[in-house]
Parts: C-alpha cells; sequence; structure tokens
C-alpha cells in the first residue's frame, strides 16, 4: 500500500469534509495517509484523525460587504508570508526525510502541491474549482475579467499534476487529457439523512458581518408568511418569523434536509447537498468569485433553481411564489454519487502505478 501527503485548502467546509470521505476511505484501504491542512480544514480534520494532520501555512480569502476584498487579501497574505515559508519549510521538510510519501493528493491546496513537482512525486489533484481550466464552462460575456483572473489562480494553484480529478454537478466538456469528471460527492452523515418536505425557507450567509445582518434582517422580516432559519452568524435568537441559529453542522444538515427551500450564496458543497436533497434554490453569487458565478449560472440554466445579483424583497417573495416551477429533471443535472467518484480514484491510482485499493 502507498504512503499519501494529502493536502487540503482551509477556505471553505467543502475541501474539508470531501477530504474527511476520502481519506477515511484510503485510510480504511490500508494506505498510510498524512494530511496537510490550515485553518477551519486543519481545526476539522484534526478532530477526526489526530496526528496525522499537520499544519501547512495556506491562502485565505477575505471578505468585506459581501464580495471578496482583494486589497486585504493580498496585504494580509503577504504580512504573514515570512511565517507561512517558516511552516511549510519545516512540514515539507520532516515529510521528505521521514514519511516519504508515494503520492501526494491535492484539493486546492497549492503548496503541497508545488513540493510534489518539485520532488517528483505523482500528484492527483482532487477539487471542483479545475472545472474553469479542465473543462469548457458558460457563463455571461460580461464576466470575462473575473473568468480571466480565477483561470490565473487555479493554475498557479497547481498546473502540473498527474491527474485532475474534476468534482461537478453538471454535463461540460472536458478539454485537457489529464482531467476526469466526476459527480459530486457528499458526506456519509447526507446520504443517512431523510429527505423531508417542511415549511421553512433556509438561509445561510458566509459573511457574519452586522451590516449584512441587518440588511438580511430587514428582507427577511417582511415576508411574515415565510419562517425562516439562519445560520452563518453563529447567534441563538427568535426575531419574529426569523430564527437564527448558532453554527452546528448536525442542526443545519436536518434544517437543508426538511427546507422548503434554500437561499445562499454558491459555494459547490452546499450546492451538491442541495441537489441531492433535492431542494430549490435561490444564489447570490459571492460577488468576484467566478467560481460560484459559474455554478449559480448552471443551476438558473439547469431549473434547479435562480441566480440574482442582489437580494430585496421582490425578488424572494418572486422565488418563493414559484417554487413549484423548479425541478431536478434536466437530463445534464450530475448527481451526487460516492461510488462513481471512488472508482474515478481507483482508476487513476492504477494508471499511475501506485497500488490499488
Amino acid at each position: 500500500m502507498a504512503k499519501i501527503l494529502y493536502g487540503v485548502a482551509g477556505e471553505g467546509f467543502g475541501h474539508s469534509s470531501r477530504s474527511e470521505l476520502t481519506g477515511r476511505y484510503l485510510i480504511d484501504a490500508g494506505h498510510d495517509v498524512v494530511f496537510a491542512a490550515s485553518h477551519k480544514s486543519f481545526n476539522y480534520l484534526r478532530q477526526l484523525f489526530n496526528s496525522r494532520v499537520k499544519p501547512v501555512h495556506g491562502l485565505r480569502f477575505y471578505y468585506h460587504d459581501g464580495r471578496v476584498d482583494p486589497f486585504r487579501t493580498v496585504l494580509q497574505n503577504l504580512s504573514s508570508y515570512r511565517k507561512g515559508r517558516e511552516i511549510n519549510q519545516c512540514l515539507f521538510s520532516e515529510i521528505a526525510q521521514e514519511f516519504r510519501p508515494d503520492l501526494v493528493i491535492s484539493d486546492f491546496e497549492p503548496f503541497s502541491a508545488w513540493w510534489a513537482w518539485r520532488n517528483r512525486v505523482p500528484c492527483i489533484s482532487i477539487d471542483h474549482e479545475h472545472l474553469l481550466t479542465c473543462c469548457a464552462v458558460e457563463t455571461e460575456r460580461a464576466l470575462w475579467k473575473e473568468r480571466t483572473m480565477a483561470q490565473i489562480v487555479t493554475r498557479g494553484y497547481h498546473t502540473f499534476a498527474d491527474a485532475y480529478i474534476v468534482l461537478n454537478f453538471f454535463k461540460v466538456p472536458v478539454k485537457n487529457r489529464s482531467a476526469s469528471l466526476v459527480p459530486p460527492v457528499v458526506r456519509n452523515a447526507v446520504l443517512q439523512t431523510h429527505i423531508r418536505y417542511g415549511e421553512h425557507i433556509l438561509v445561510y450567509s458566509t459573511d457574519s458581518g452586522d451590516l449584512i445582518k441587518k440588511r438580511l434582517f430587514d428582507i427577511l422580516s417582511r415576508c411574515v408568511e415565510y419562517r425562516f432559519y439562519i445560520y452563518g452568524f453563529d447567534l441563538a435568537e427568535e426575531r419574529g418569523n426569523c430564527l437564527f441559529k448558532k453554527t452546528s453542522t448536525k442542526f443545519f444538515l436536518n434544517d437543508l434536509a426538511s427546507c422548503r427551500a434554500m437561499v445562499a450564496t454558491a459555494g459547490f458543497s452546499l450546492l451538491s447537498e442541495c441537489i441531492h436533497f433535492r431542494k430549490p434554490m435561490l444564489l447570490m453569487p459571492v460577488r468576484d468569485q467566478y467560481e460560484q458565478a459559474v455554478n449559480a449560472y448552471y443551476v438558473h440554466k439547469l431549473r434547479m433553481g435562480q441566480r440574482i445579483n442582489i437580494l430585496t424583497v421582490e425578488v424572494l417573495r418572486s422565488f418563493l411564489d414559484q417554487i413549484e416551477i423548479f425541478s431536478f429533471n434536466h437530463p445534464s443535472i450530475v448527481f451526487p454519487d460516492n461510488a462513481e467518484y471512488f472508482r474515478t480514484l481507483n482508476h487513476i491510482f492504477h494508471k499511475l502505478g501506485v497500488s490499488t485499493l
């Protein structure tokens, strides 16, 4: 069996949850896996895999008023560069001398992928982001600047992987011979949760600022005929028809499985779970995040929901009044399929000459 270094990006829950699922599969198959994770992913995976999880300095995005703040993002990452470089040098020196991996897997974690390239260790990239460089996707022409920047950033995260496993929820042409397009994967907890159809509308905000909270409440509170469960502010408080809930993976999942519809940004992991539960979506992509713009565009195109630029009372009422028109019957929809994902992973292991699972 193989020794595997598994790099995990620290931004967003999707990277860590997908890596948990894949990592357990590899460990159960007898492989020796060490994770290199940053920020939220490190904290999440460390609780599950203990000393197998090592800290790597990762890049971060910073948000302001519902959008990526490019100036603060660059400034904060530059200010932490020296300390981060020391952390990564120590980590990869230890990895090279003591662990000596046969294979590197990168879930949008650039430093482990670059280390693999420099040390001529085979590398598999597993993520959704490489959809932007490995596949031919559609979006509005007006987003050409965002598309160009996103492609540059994605290529910078790793261009030299031996194989790319690109997870996606819609059929699209693949233009890279090293890439395999596979269905989304969802956590075992998702698969074990029964789909129900209650009356509440689930709302999730990635921006937890007070200004966003005030704007959101002002809109939701005017739709008094609907009940809203709101996550993202780590707040337990009931105000009229709005119930703010503390951060909880378990309760959020139950509320998602039983809601009438979802109002959120357009992150891939949450979309995958909405598609699994067949929940109509009102999506407002984070501004300046091209990946989310692509996700929302295809949700709208495939009639699983509606994409918007700004949430208003009128937009929200229009969506909620016509929930019944959305469906999950379009032939281009790709539903989560963990078994197909693992079949592809096994096939790529075999092609790279790594011990099969």
